[in-house]
């Protein structure tokens, strides 16, 4: 009796979770909690900045794909906001809105729905001076958010041999709506020479997600979610 009222359950609980406004790539079971999303900037039809004939949106496609399986791998709960080259507008249930603003309160939508001790949003830096470099970590105006880009930040920092600082995010939307501690994260400049062969080389890309993740179990382990 049991197992037949679980085949009946389990089917009709995943039909209404996929029923929601949203897409998110999670495992294919339901999570009470999840460790951390990861939002992959751009996609579809939002490209986002460009290189050498090398788009942003590929970029942080390819980087959250390895920063999920690196996480999963380590035991921890992850969602993704997409897996595929897609635009999150795309799902929107405000027509109304204008294209960006669907995709910036889509990618809100998954992040409330899935309440995730961190949201790390990834994407690349772009500048008109070519000389500037290096990762570049924006933060909520919060304690806990802060606290998640100064850790992110110094690891990055220490592969990249640079001294920078995180940034308030205070005119991003992201940054302005969300209630867990989240992060934009722009690994780092695809104009300058350096960053962008680092972005795009496979062992550096490694390292460069490897560094995240030590990061976040540093953060994880430093500020559990239930403390204050």
């Amino acid at each position: 009796m049991k197992k037949w009222l679980t085949m009946v359950f389990l089917p009709v609980v995943l039909l209404l979770f996929l029923s929601f406004p949203f897409t998110a790539y999670t495992h294919p079971y339901i999570i009470d909690s999840y460790d951390v999303v990861i939002d992959v900037g751009h996609g579809g039809i939002d490209g986002g900045t460009s290189a050498n004939g090398v788009l942003e949106k590929d970029l942080n496609l390819l980087f959250g794909q390895k920063l999920m399986k690196e996480l999963r791998q380590k035991s921890y709960h992850v969602g993704i906001t997409r897996l595929h080259d897609y635009s999150l507008s795309d799902d929107s249930p405000f027509p109304h809105l204008r294209r960006h603003m669907r995709d910036l309160t889509q990618r809100k939508l998954i992040a409330d729905a899935l309440k995730p001790k961190v949201f790390i949003s990834l994407h690349v830096n772009w500048s008109k001076h070519n000389k500037r470099r290096g990762p570049v970590i924006i933060y909520q105006v919060s304690g806990k958010s802060y606290h998640l880009a100064r850790i992110v930040q110094e690891h990055l920092n220490s592969y990249y041999n640079m001294k920078k600082r995180p940034q308030k995010g205070t005119p991003y939307f992201l940054m302005k709506h969300l209630d867990m501690p989240s992060i934009i994260v722009e690994l780092g400049y695809i104009s300058n020479r350096e960053d962008f062969r680092l972005l795009t080389d496979e062992k550096a890309q490694h390292d460069i997600v490897a560094v995240l993740v030590h990061a976040i179990e540093e953060y994880l382990l430093l500020y559990p979610a239930d403390e204050a």
